[in-house]
């Protein structure tokens, strides 16, 4: 059997071969109803593109890649889902990558590989936004934007949540409810971390950082087991994770030890994922940034850079909102 072509195609949903052609390469050129009339003439006549011979043709292949540090964590999972959707919805495929927390390394080597590969764009959380990698692949020709990272001078699009508001607000909460001994666990470079400090410090209160090598649920297994040994006033009476897997293991070992949450220590954990909410021991209070919207608003943001090579870069900042759960529930109320 003859295999079917862009004329069978546009034989049958009465268009011009061109109009096909725009409704697999450009299909935001394309008005929706006849978008979907020639979609449905594909399936008809059994129509299968060569996306490698398109790709050579237009010099495109509709291919974006995501790189981000872990998607074990719950935060970048949903982050991918909506950065699928938007994809999806603009004709294009999301290509997933994941470098690991730390493993600066194996970053390196693979920006090095994307920089030789043929994608039409580049969404990473960097573990360094000054990496020159970055720069060799914006100057092959392929956009990138910075994922959950500030982009200082703004040289590219970034999009993400506002950290520093994020850790004001957990601070706050945590003095509101009465507590004087804070921690913090995470990195110490995090602004979330600099704006729990900087709400603390403005109080009076004590803010002690615990630093934790990774982002996992392990981390926080670690530092709720430190937390244990301390006693007096060198026990802290409310710790702000870094994020939910951090707080979710810290809980988990302090409980082990006899602790009761939030009245022995109030936790409040960072993204608002369904960890927090539904998987975790006790409910967590959590400051919550909208994954789902960040993985969409970069896509769009390459996607403009794609097809506007005046393309200015952006700096798309989410407000986080903390949802308050048992896990800070004032004492004795």
């Amino acid at each position: 059997m003859a295999r079917a072509t862009i004329r069978d195609v546009a034989r049958v949903a009465g268009v011009s071969d061109g109009t096909v052609s725009n409704t697999l390469n450009r299909p935001h050129l394309v008005n929706p109803e006849t978008r979907e009339r020639v979609l449905a003439a594909m399936t008809e006549v059994g129509y299968v593109p060569n996306a490698a011979a398109r790709a050579l043709r237009v010099g495109r292949t509709r291919t974006i890649g995501l790189v981000v540090l872990d998607f074990g964590n719950p935060f970048f999972a949903e982050v991918a889902a909506g950065a699928e959707r938007a994809a999806t919805a603009a004709g294009a495929d999301l290509a997933l990558f994941n470098t690991g927390i730390g493993r600066h390394e194996r970053e390196k080597r693979l920006l090095t590989r994307l920089a030789e590969r043929r994608l039409d764009g580049l969404i990473i959380t960097p573990h360094d936004v000054h990496d020159p990698l970055l720069a060799v692949i914006e100057e092959r020709g392929t956009p990138v934007v910075v994922l959950a990272r500030e982009v200082p001078g703004r040289r590219r699009s970034a999009v993400r949540s506002d950290d520093l508001l994020g850790g004001e607000l957990a601070a706050r909460h945590l003095l509101d409810q009465g507590h004087r001994r804070l921690a913090f666990a995470g990195w110490r470079h995090d602004e979330r971390y600099q704006g729990a400090t900087t709400v603390a410090g403005a109080a009076g209160a004590t803010l002690t950082w615990m630093g934790t090598d990774g982002d996992g649920i392990a981390d926080g297994l670690a530092v709720g087991a430190r937390l244990t040994t301390l006693t007096g006033d060198d026990r802290p009476t409310a710790v702000f994770c870094a994020n939910d897997l951090i707080a979710t293991g810290l809980v988990q070992t302090v409980t082990q030890h006899g602790w009761w949450i939030p009245q022995d220590l109030a936790v409040v954990g960072f993204d608002g994922t369904d960890l927090a909410s539904a998987a975790a021991a006790v409910e967590l209070t959590s400051v919550h940034q909208p994954a789902a919207a960040l993985g969409e608003a970069a896509v769009r943001q390459v996607l403009d850079e794609m097809n506007n090579p005046g393309h200015t870069p952006q700096d798309i900042v989410f407000q986080p909102e903390l949802v308050v759960r048992e896990s800070t529930t004032r004492r004795g109320a």
